[in-house]
């Protein structure tokens, strides 16, 4: 060993010693005097003899750094010391510039902060070194999602509403309305409407969102309108301009009218923005409410898995989720009804009207004055598991825009669920008030049951709810023996509670995400907790030097519908738990998946209304499409090909990549070719059946791959079939008969691409 070398073992010894200690700031100091001491190829040099005199977990400078900065920047945020974070970080980049990990750390924790666009930045600068380092696609995804949320685009989508709010904006200004304000104006669309209209005089717009108002300005610009508008980041009621308005227009209601505070806004603007014979879009809003079936809505709700209830000594309707007690949920009730898991039990009565022209009417309705008493009948003998809220929007006198689920909207629909299923008869009555206090939408009742509730997490209950994930796992673990100690990493640990309920283990080893829950079935089913240990956070386990495992059961797939990375890239990890005999779960996992063709998750994903082309508002958002849509749950589709194992999921953290080929049910219009619809297949023991995510009942959503609009405009490797007497090059009758996908796996993440032809 060359003088050098032994002087560099013993300034890393003194910082394996710091970090040994916990003391990340003089860890992170004293490493930061050894990278700036040494040139610039150190990083380059050889390791091994570092990594062998300072017996460390890491093999290189660089993650060492990346440890030790991770670990200092943890104790900073505790310590509340958020801009030190950032400082820690840059220098980390000074050593290493352009580092992936530490560009992702940052990344994540501007994220953490709300610092989103940022964020975004740091996963980008991350891809364009390494297009495969999918930790950062997967956040930039992620990141993506909360600049813009994908109802953005399925309400720019929607022609009629926006046929609608043109028209209702035009017949105003038509009528001498001609200095107009936009609140909450997003991509500037009625801002647009106004400023091309005849007898305009001037228009204001504002948004609280910084990305929203940053993309408005954009489309300003780009339709040469910068000067003839005032646009401010900034919320109505703080805005500081000393103009008033003859109109005021907005959208700022979300599935239950007034959860974005619109009552709250237009109080406020009556008052100090509206001219007295000012008049405001949308003029009043009309609320409908019928009751309503679904299983899937009760499985995110309440306990109903027999099964599970049957094992475990539990009080009727005692898990209710601890989301279930908001005021109501968002969901689209049309995909639920294509799935013919959604019913009408009730009439419909159409309840609250209010003015938004009306100043009394707002305040009223604001301060709880505002009470509408009113009876639903049921249609007949059944199950009731909640009401439905939609609403009609009157733009004006000859405009209204519904969110009735039956018809073809981009609006959600607010889900009041009831706290157990409720058996009804055929014309029974339900008494029921609606009120919107504090801008709360609500309906008050007495048909929830009084009982005594323990609330959980909505996705544990779901997890809890699919009945066949967890009559496959519970079976096929009781088929293994001498179960002595067991880990269950599981969303919950059912299948190890059952094991110790039953005398089959004698040790339970579990995440503390759902203690409370744990601790409730433990004392309700005689379980001792001194025969459970909670753990804080996966790496505990490798803590655990004083037990050996004979089973460990992983969670291969979250409530979304991604693999689970984190336990993925543990895998190999976790063997030198296991005692030689035992086991760990799941043994295999497929990914399986078919090119669908869905005009839904098309618009739910880009902008795809020729209108909104020509004002380029496609092209300041396109940076801000996803192309992993997640959560899907039931929604509309057509398969074009027949679903296919398109690669094994590996079990660890590193980059694997294989190509399948997809034969299409017949040739194909490459503009139909939406999306890789993708789901999988889970072996929980060798030699055992296969169990797949994609059922009716799974608590594992759909999830897909939107194929980029242009893909095919690229030269995608896919074989060309002309029809007979068909001109080449003519892009309506070009079709393929088959694609050509990517697979890759890295960092426990997948992407699946379409392949570029060679």
């Amino acid at each position: 060993m060359s003088s050098d070398e032994e002087i560099l073992v013993g300034e890393l010894k003194v910082v394996y010693e710091f970090v040994t200690r916990a003391k990340f700031r003089k860890a992170f100091c004293a490493l930061q005097k050894i990278l700036q001491q040494k040139t610039p190829d150190l990083a380059e040099a050889d390791t091994r003899t570092v990594a062998t005199a300072a017996t460390a977990d890491k093999d290189s400078l660089e993650e060492l750094l990346l440890f030790v900065v991770s670990k200092y920047a943890d104790q900073l945020e505790l310590e509340e010391k958020f801009q030190q974070v950032f400082e820690v970080i840059e220098q980390g980049l000074e050593l290493f510039p352009e580092h992936p990990e530490l560009l992702n750390e940052t990344g994540v924790r501007l994220q953490r902060y709300g610092r989103s666009l940022e964020a975004s930045i740091c996963f980008e600068r991350v891809l364009l070194q390494d297009p495969k380092y999918l930790k950062a696609y997967q956040n930039l995804q992620n990141t993506k999602c909360e600049l813009v949320e994908r109802w953005h685009f399925r309400m720019l989508n929607d022609e009629v509403r926006n046929a609608a709010y043109r028209a209702a904006i035009q017949n105003q200004i038509k009528a001498g309305h001609g200095e107009v304000l936009d609140i909450g104006t997003g991509t500037g669309l009625l801002s647009l409407y106004a400023l091309n209209c005849e007898g305009i005089q001037k228009v204001a717009a504002c948004d609280g969102s910084e990305i929203m108002v940053q993309i408005a300005r954009d489309v300003f610009g780009a339709n040469g309108l910068s000067d003839r508008i005032c646009l401010f980041q900034s919320f109505s009621q703080d805005l500081k301009i000393g103009d008033k308005f003859s109109l005021i227009v907005t959208e700022t209601l979300d599935s239950g009218a007034f959860g974005e505070g619109i009552l709250e806004t237009l109080i406020h603007a009556k008052k100090s923005l509206l001219l007295p014979e000012g008049r405001i879009i949308p003029s009043q809003v009309i609320l409908y409410v019928s009751g309503y079936r679904s299983r899937t809505l009760t499985a995110s709700n309440i306990l109903i898995n027999e099964a599970f209830s049957n094992d475990f000594n539990l009080p009727s309707n005692c898990l209710i989720s601890r989301e279930g007690i908001k005021c109501y949920d968002a969901e689209d009730v049309s995909r639920i009804r294509a799935n013919d898991d959604f019913d009408f039990v009730t009439d419909t009565v159409c309840t609250m009207t209010v003015d938004f022209n009306d100043l009394e009417c707002l305040e009223r309705c604001q301060e709880g004055l505002e009470e509408c008493k009113f009876e639903l009948t049921c249609l007949d003998d059944g199950i009731l598991d909640g009401f439905v809220v939609w609403f009609d929007l009157m733009l004006d006198e000859e405009n209204k825009i519904s969110t009735d689920p039956t018809t073809n909207t981009c609006w959600n629909q607010a889900i009041f669920k009831l706290n157990q299923r409720l058996s009804v008869a055929k014309d029974q009555q339900l008494a029921l008030t609606m009120s919107c206090k504090d801008g709360a939408l609500s309906i008050s009742h007495n048909l929830n049951s009084m009982d005594n509730q323990t609330c959980i997490d909505e996705h544990v209950l779901e997890f809890l709810n699919d009945c066949e994930y967890y009559t496959k796992l519970t079976t096929d673990v009781e088929a293994l023996e001498d179960l002595e100690k067991v880990l269950d990493l599981s969303l919950f640990p059912y299948a190890g509670l059952k094991l110790l309920k039953e005398g089959k283990t004698s040790m339970l080893f579990c995440l503390d995400q759902a203690e409370d829950l744990i601790e409730f079935i433990a004392n309700q089913n005689d379980i001792p907790m001194s025969a459970i240990m909670l753990l804080s956070s996966l790496p505990e386990v490798f803590l655990l030097n004083d037990y050996t495992l004979d089973l460990i059961i992983l969670q291969p797939v979250d409530v979304f519908g991604q693999i689970n990375s984190e336990h993925y890239c543990q895998y190999q990890s976790l063997f030198p738990k296991l005692k030689p005999t035992g086991s760990i779960i799941p043994s295999q996992v497929e990914l399986l998946g078919s090119v669908i063709q869905s005009d839904w998750i098309v618009k739910c994903c880009r902008v795809q209304n020729p209108e909104l082309r020509q004002f380029h508002i496609d092209r300041y958002l396109s940076t801000l499409e996803t192309e992993n849509h997640l959560d899907l749950g039931p929604f509309t589709y057509r398969n074009l090909s027949e679903p296919v194992k398109l690669a094994e999921v590996h079990f660890d953290g590193k980059l694997h990549e294989v190509e399948t080929e997809l034969a299409l049910n017949e040739p194909t219009n490459p503009k139909h070719i939406h999306a890789i619809l993708y789901y999988y297949q889970i072996e929980f023991l060798p030699q055992k059946e296969f169990l797949s995510t994609h059922r009716v009942q799974s608590f594992a959503k759909q999830s897909a791959f939107i194929i980029p609009k242009d893909a095919f405009q690229r030269n995608v490797l896919a074989e060309v079939v002309t029809e007979e007497g068909e001109e080449e090059g003519d892009e309506n009758q070009i079709k393929v008969d088959k694609v050509n996908i990517n697979i890759v796996q890295n960092h426990g993440v997948i992407k699946c691409d379409l392949l570029d032809s060679q």
